[in-house]
């Protein structure tokens, strides 16, 4: 238990040092001069008194829509051990503009990931440090979203984690830091788990994503973390055509698991070769009409923001923007931030969310990432910490999510905001 509690603490400092340097790039980058966007940021408090990681992991997804409303997770206290940390799901049925606290509890364990299905069902899943499994929270529409039903994952806890919902086969996938993956029913069954990666030479797991395109093939993504250094070393893509039961490279290569992480290994590799020695952080993936999206920093000096382009069939890098990633006016830029489409519209635009100067901003693409255009900066200016949300675009037209704005350093102080927001689009459904 010792060396489980020296680790969350080392991971506490790492991400303190993102967060200072978030903020420094905040107060340090000029604003553009203001100017009238195709639509806005709206921005809703949903608690004054929140814990400095409340949205911990920008990367996963902890808010959802559907059908009967805008559903939040995030966490509300913590203590320095990391074994009693308050979390919280909240719903909304007014749109976002205000939210309700459905369900409340206490563990060792980081912010909830969230899914929704067609039926409008809320699965959650979070993490207990304590006995090293994950839980599966299934709050279902017909009963109101009370009383959940909750089904356990054997060793699936690890600090950071993604989950997706893959409507096609109608199952859950779980990629945990600790290398494992899992494959759930939508009964809470526990179909599969494996060891999907292990260490290199070089790295580490440290982040995994996952995103599923609309042909099923099911798309895993992750950055490493370089031994005994803070230093977030590489990024790599590996895909599976049959629901994680075998891998493949973009180009068909032949996969077998579990996989070496890092740069030795066979996945394939998105950083450029001389980016090894400066952090790289995958903000974001997105399978979008034969596409694969990234976008991730580099923290050279100077530093490049990349937005990166894959076409699917080609098994080949087709664009990568950088060292900017910008519209007109705005420049996208930092650690956290997410796509977000339509599924299943081939002409639905591509929006992407990051932070400009602190303030919450969009960009969009009307054709598959060939072309940006800005799309939305917020009024207000804020320091962000992960910033978050929903890959989707709702029912009602918007692009959502969450981030956090830390009043001070400490991260158990309590002058921590948790903000919402909602971007309208053009291509909504009244």
């Amino acid at each position: 238990m010792k060396g489980k509690i020296q680790m969350k603490r080392r991971v506490s400092c790492l991400c303190l040092l993102i967060l200072i340097a978030a903020f420094s790039a905040a107060e340090t980058v000029p604003l553009p001069p203001a100017r009238q966007f195709p639509s806005s940021v709206e921005v809703v408090c949903v608690d004054t008194e929140a814990t400095g990681y409340a949205t911990f992991q920008s990367h996963n997804q902890k808010v959802v829509a559907n059908s009967h409303g805008i559903f939040m997770s995030y966490i509300r206290t913590r203590d320095d051990v990391f074994m009693a940390q308050q979390w919280r799901l909240l719903r909304s049925t007014d749109g976002g503009r205000s939210f309700s606290v459905i369900y409340e509890d206490t563990h060792a364990t980081n912010p909830p990931v969230l899914e929704t299905d067609e039926t409008g069902n809320i699965y959650l899943m979070r993490v207990n440090f304590q006995d090293g499994n994950a839980y599966l929270y299934r709050f279902l529409a017909e009963k109101g979203f009370q009383e959940p039903l909750i089904s356990v994952v054997p060793q699936g806890a690890a600090g950071k984690y993604a989950m997706r919902y893959d409507p096609s086969r109608k199952q859950l996938y779980f990629f945990s830091h600790n290398n494992t993956f899992h494959v759930i029913g939508l009964d809470g069954t526990v179909h599969k788990s494996c060891t999907l990666l292990q260490q290199g030479p070089h790295a580490v797991l440290q982040y995994p994503y996952l995103d599923v395109g609309q042909d099923g093939m099911l798309h895993a993504a992750w950055t490493t973390q370089k031994h005994d250094v803070y230093l977030y070393y590489d990024i790599h893509h590996m895909c599976s055509p049959d629901g994680g039961k075998t891998w493949r490279n973009l180009d068909g290569a032949p996969l077998t698991t579990p996989v070496v992480a890092d740069d030795t290994g066979p996945a394939m590799c998105i950083t450029w070769d001389d980016e090894f020695e400066n952090h790289t952080w995958l903000s974001s993936v997105r399978v979008k009409n034969g596409k694969l999206h990234f976008v991730y920093l580099a923290q050279r000096t100077p530093s490049r923001q990349h937005y990166m382009r894959y076409d699917i069939a080609a098994a080949k890098r087709d664009m990568d923007l950088q060292p900017e990633f910008a519209g007109g006016m705005i420049r996208l830029s930092g650690l956290d931030g997410f796509f977000a489409a339509r599924s299943g519209k081939s002409d639905s635009p591509l929006f992407c969310v990051m932070q400009d100067a602190g303030r919450i901003a969009c960009l969009v693409s009307r054709d598959n990432g060939g072309s940006w255009q800005d799309f939305a900066r917020s009024t207000q200016a804020f320091r962000p910490y992960a910033i978050g949300g929903y890959r989707e675009i709702t029912e009602e037209g918007h692009v959502i999510g969450s981030f956090t704005e830390q009043g001070s350093p400490d991260i158990l102080a309590r002058d921590t905001k948790v903000f919402f927001f909602r971007i309208k689009t053009d291509i909504g459904i009244r």
